[in-house]
């Protein structure tokens, strides 16, 4: 569990004061930044306090979501800690960092996430104090798992499904839950006991099979090996398939983000097979234009794409198998790759309560080939993998996901 732990800075000094600054893990149960963080102060008897850094987001409908669920995690810290409080990402930091022993904070991987870390370096090694990361929203450490950016789910796999036992460990799981706990404990008793024996159609739009625990994931308020743990004595195809989803694929997306980071710009976010068929086919003529308005606004031909706009939209969420057909539309009906890609990325961050995730960036790229093969030339396409409305036709009652989404209206 200790390799849970990457010690950026050491420093050795006499002062009383640690922090930990809680920026992706909003929770006690399996909180192993907070575990260590708090034996580290009482082992050494020092004061702990812990600062909330609140979420980088872009919509503030995101953002009155995370507080609507955290409104009691400050006073419950207090069990831990008599200091707690909430900052920005842009409060001066020099104020609180001139007197400290140690600061621990929840691991970084995307670019929001490292400026804030790169402020703390620079004090930490301005004022002569230790900066340790911790790793407590994967199962496997990112630089455990590997060592270099992955090239599909098939190069990764054994190595993260071989060391989960050795990371499966829990901490802090004897505590009373947050509300934001709770909330995403009875999401995932109702997918244990309700869907996941129906999980084997979970990419049907027309059902509701999914777990639909992305964006307690994304914020920290459970850890994936909470979820593992709790459904281990479920057997199964089914299982394997979930956890497939939770853990391999996952992770593989954090891997990405951490290996490169230039995943949120085009010219580096995919593979070179897939830039060159993109350079072949792209002054193919589109049949369909569409701005962003119109997509937001629902005017496109398509009534399925409409229909996962609206699910975006108006909750803050798309069906898995939805993304993949609505990010394949944008490639189809935008004047360029570039363009499609850079419109996919700000609505994903914008609507999406899971957005800005390295789920949310990878999904995307994946779109455009990252992590996946060539496939038979298409107009527009070339080898991309290709999706059209007559598959969704084929294979589900899409209408009947169509009918639930313009109830939305």
């Amino acid at each position: 569990m200790k390799n849970r732990l990457f010690k950026i800075i050491e420093a050795n000094n006499s002062k009383n004061k640690v922090i930990y600054f809680m920026s992706k893990s909003f929770r006690i149960n399996n909180n192993y930044s907070l575990y260590f963080s708090y034996n580290y102060a009482r082992d050494n008897n020092l004061k702990l306090f812990i600062y909330l850094v609140e979420p980088y987001e872009i919509n503030q409908r995101n953002l009155d979501y995370f507080y609507d669920l955290t409104d009691d995690l400050s006073n419950r810290l207090e069990d831990f800690s008599e200091d707690v409080k909430l900052i920005t990402r842009d409060m001066e930091l020099q104020s609180i960092l001139t007197d400290v022993n140690k600061v621990f904070i929840d691991k970084a991987y995307l670019k929001f996430d490292f400026e804030f870390l790169l402020k703390i370096k620079k004090l930490a090694y301005q004022y002569d104090f230790s900066l340790t990361e911790v790793e407590s929203n994967v199962f496997v450490p990112v630089r455990v798992a590997s060592d270099k950016e992955e090239y599909s789910a098939r190069t990764i796999r054994k190595k993260i499904t071989s060391r989960l036992n050795d990371y499966k460990a829990e901490v802090l799981n004897d505590y009373k839950k947050t509300k934001a706990e709770k909330a995403t404990f009875e999401r995932l008793k109702d997918f244990k006991n309700n869907k996941l024996k129906y999980y084997d159609l979970h990419n049907d739009p027309s059902n509701n099979y999914t777990s639909q625990i992305s964006p307690f994931l994304k914020f920290g308020f459970i850890s994936p090996v909470t979820i593992y743990n709790y459904l281990s004595d479920v057997f199964g195809d089914n299982f394997d398939d979930f956890i497939e989803e939770l853990v391999v694929r996952r992770e593989l997306a954090y891997n990405y983000v951490y290996y490169n980071q230039n995943y949120d710009k085009f010219f580096y976010m995919t593979e070179d097979w897939a830039y060159k068929t993109m350079e072949i086919h792209a002054n193919d003529k589109r049949d369909y234009l569409y701005t962003k308005d119109d997509f937001i606004n629902f005017k496109t031909h398509d009534k399925y794409f409409n229909a996962a706009m609206k699910e975006m939209v108006f909750l803050g969420r798309m069906h898995s198998y939805m993304r993949m057909y609505w990010c394949k539309k944008i490639i189809e009906w935008t004047s360029s790759y570039e363009e499609a890609f850079n419109l996919a990325k700000t609505l994903n961050n914008y609507y999406f309560y899971d957005g800005l995730t390295p789920n949310g960036y990878t999904g995307i790229a994946w779109c455009f080939g990252k992590h996946d093969r060539a496939w038979f030339e298409r107009k527009i396409f070339g080898k991309l993998r290709y999706m059209n409305s007559n598959g969704l036709e084929r294979k589900f009652n899409i209408d009947n996901y169509v009918k639930k989404m313009d109830a939305l209206n």
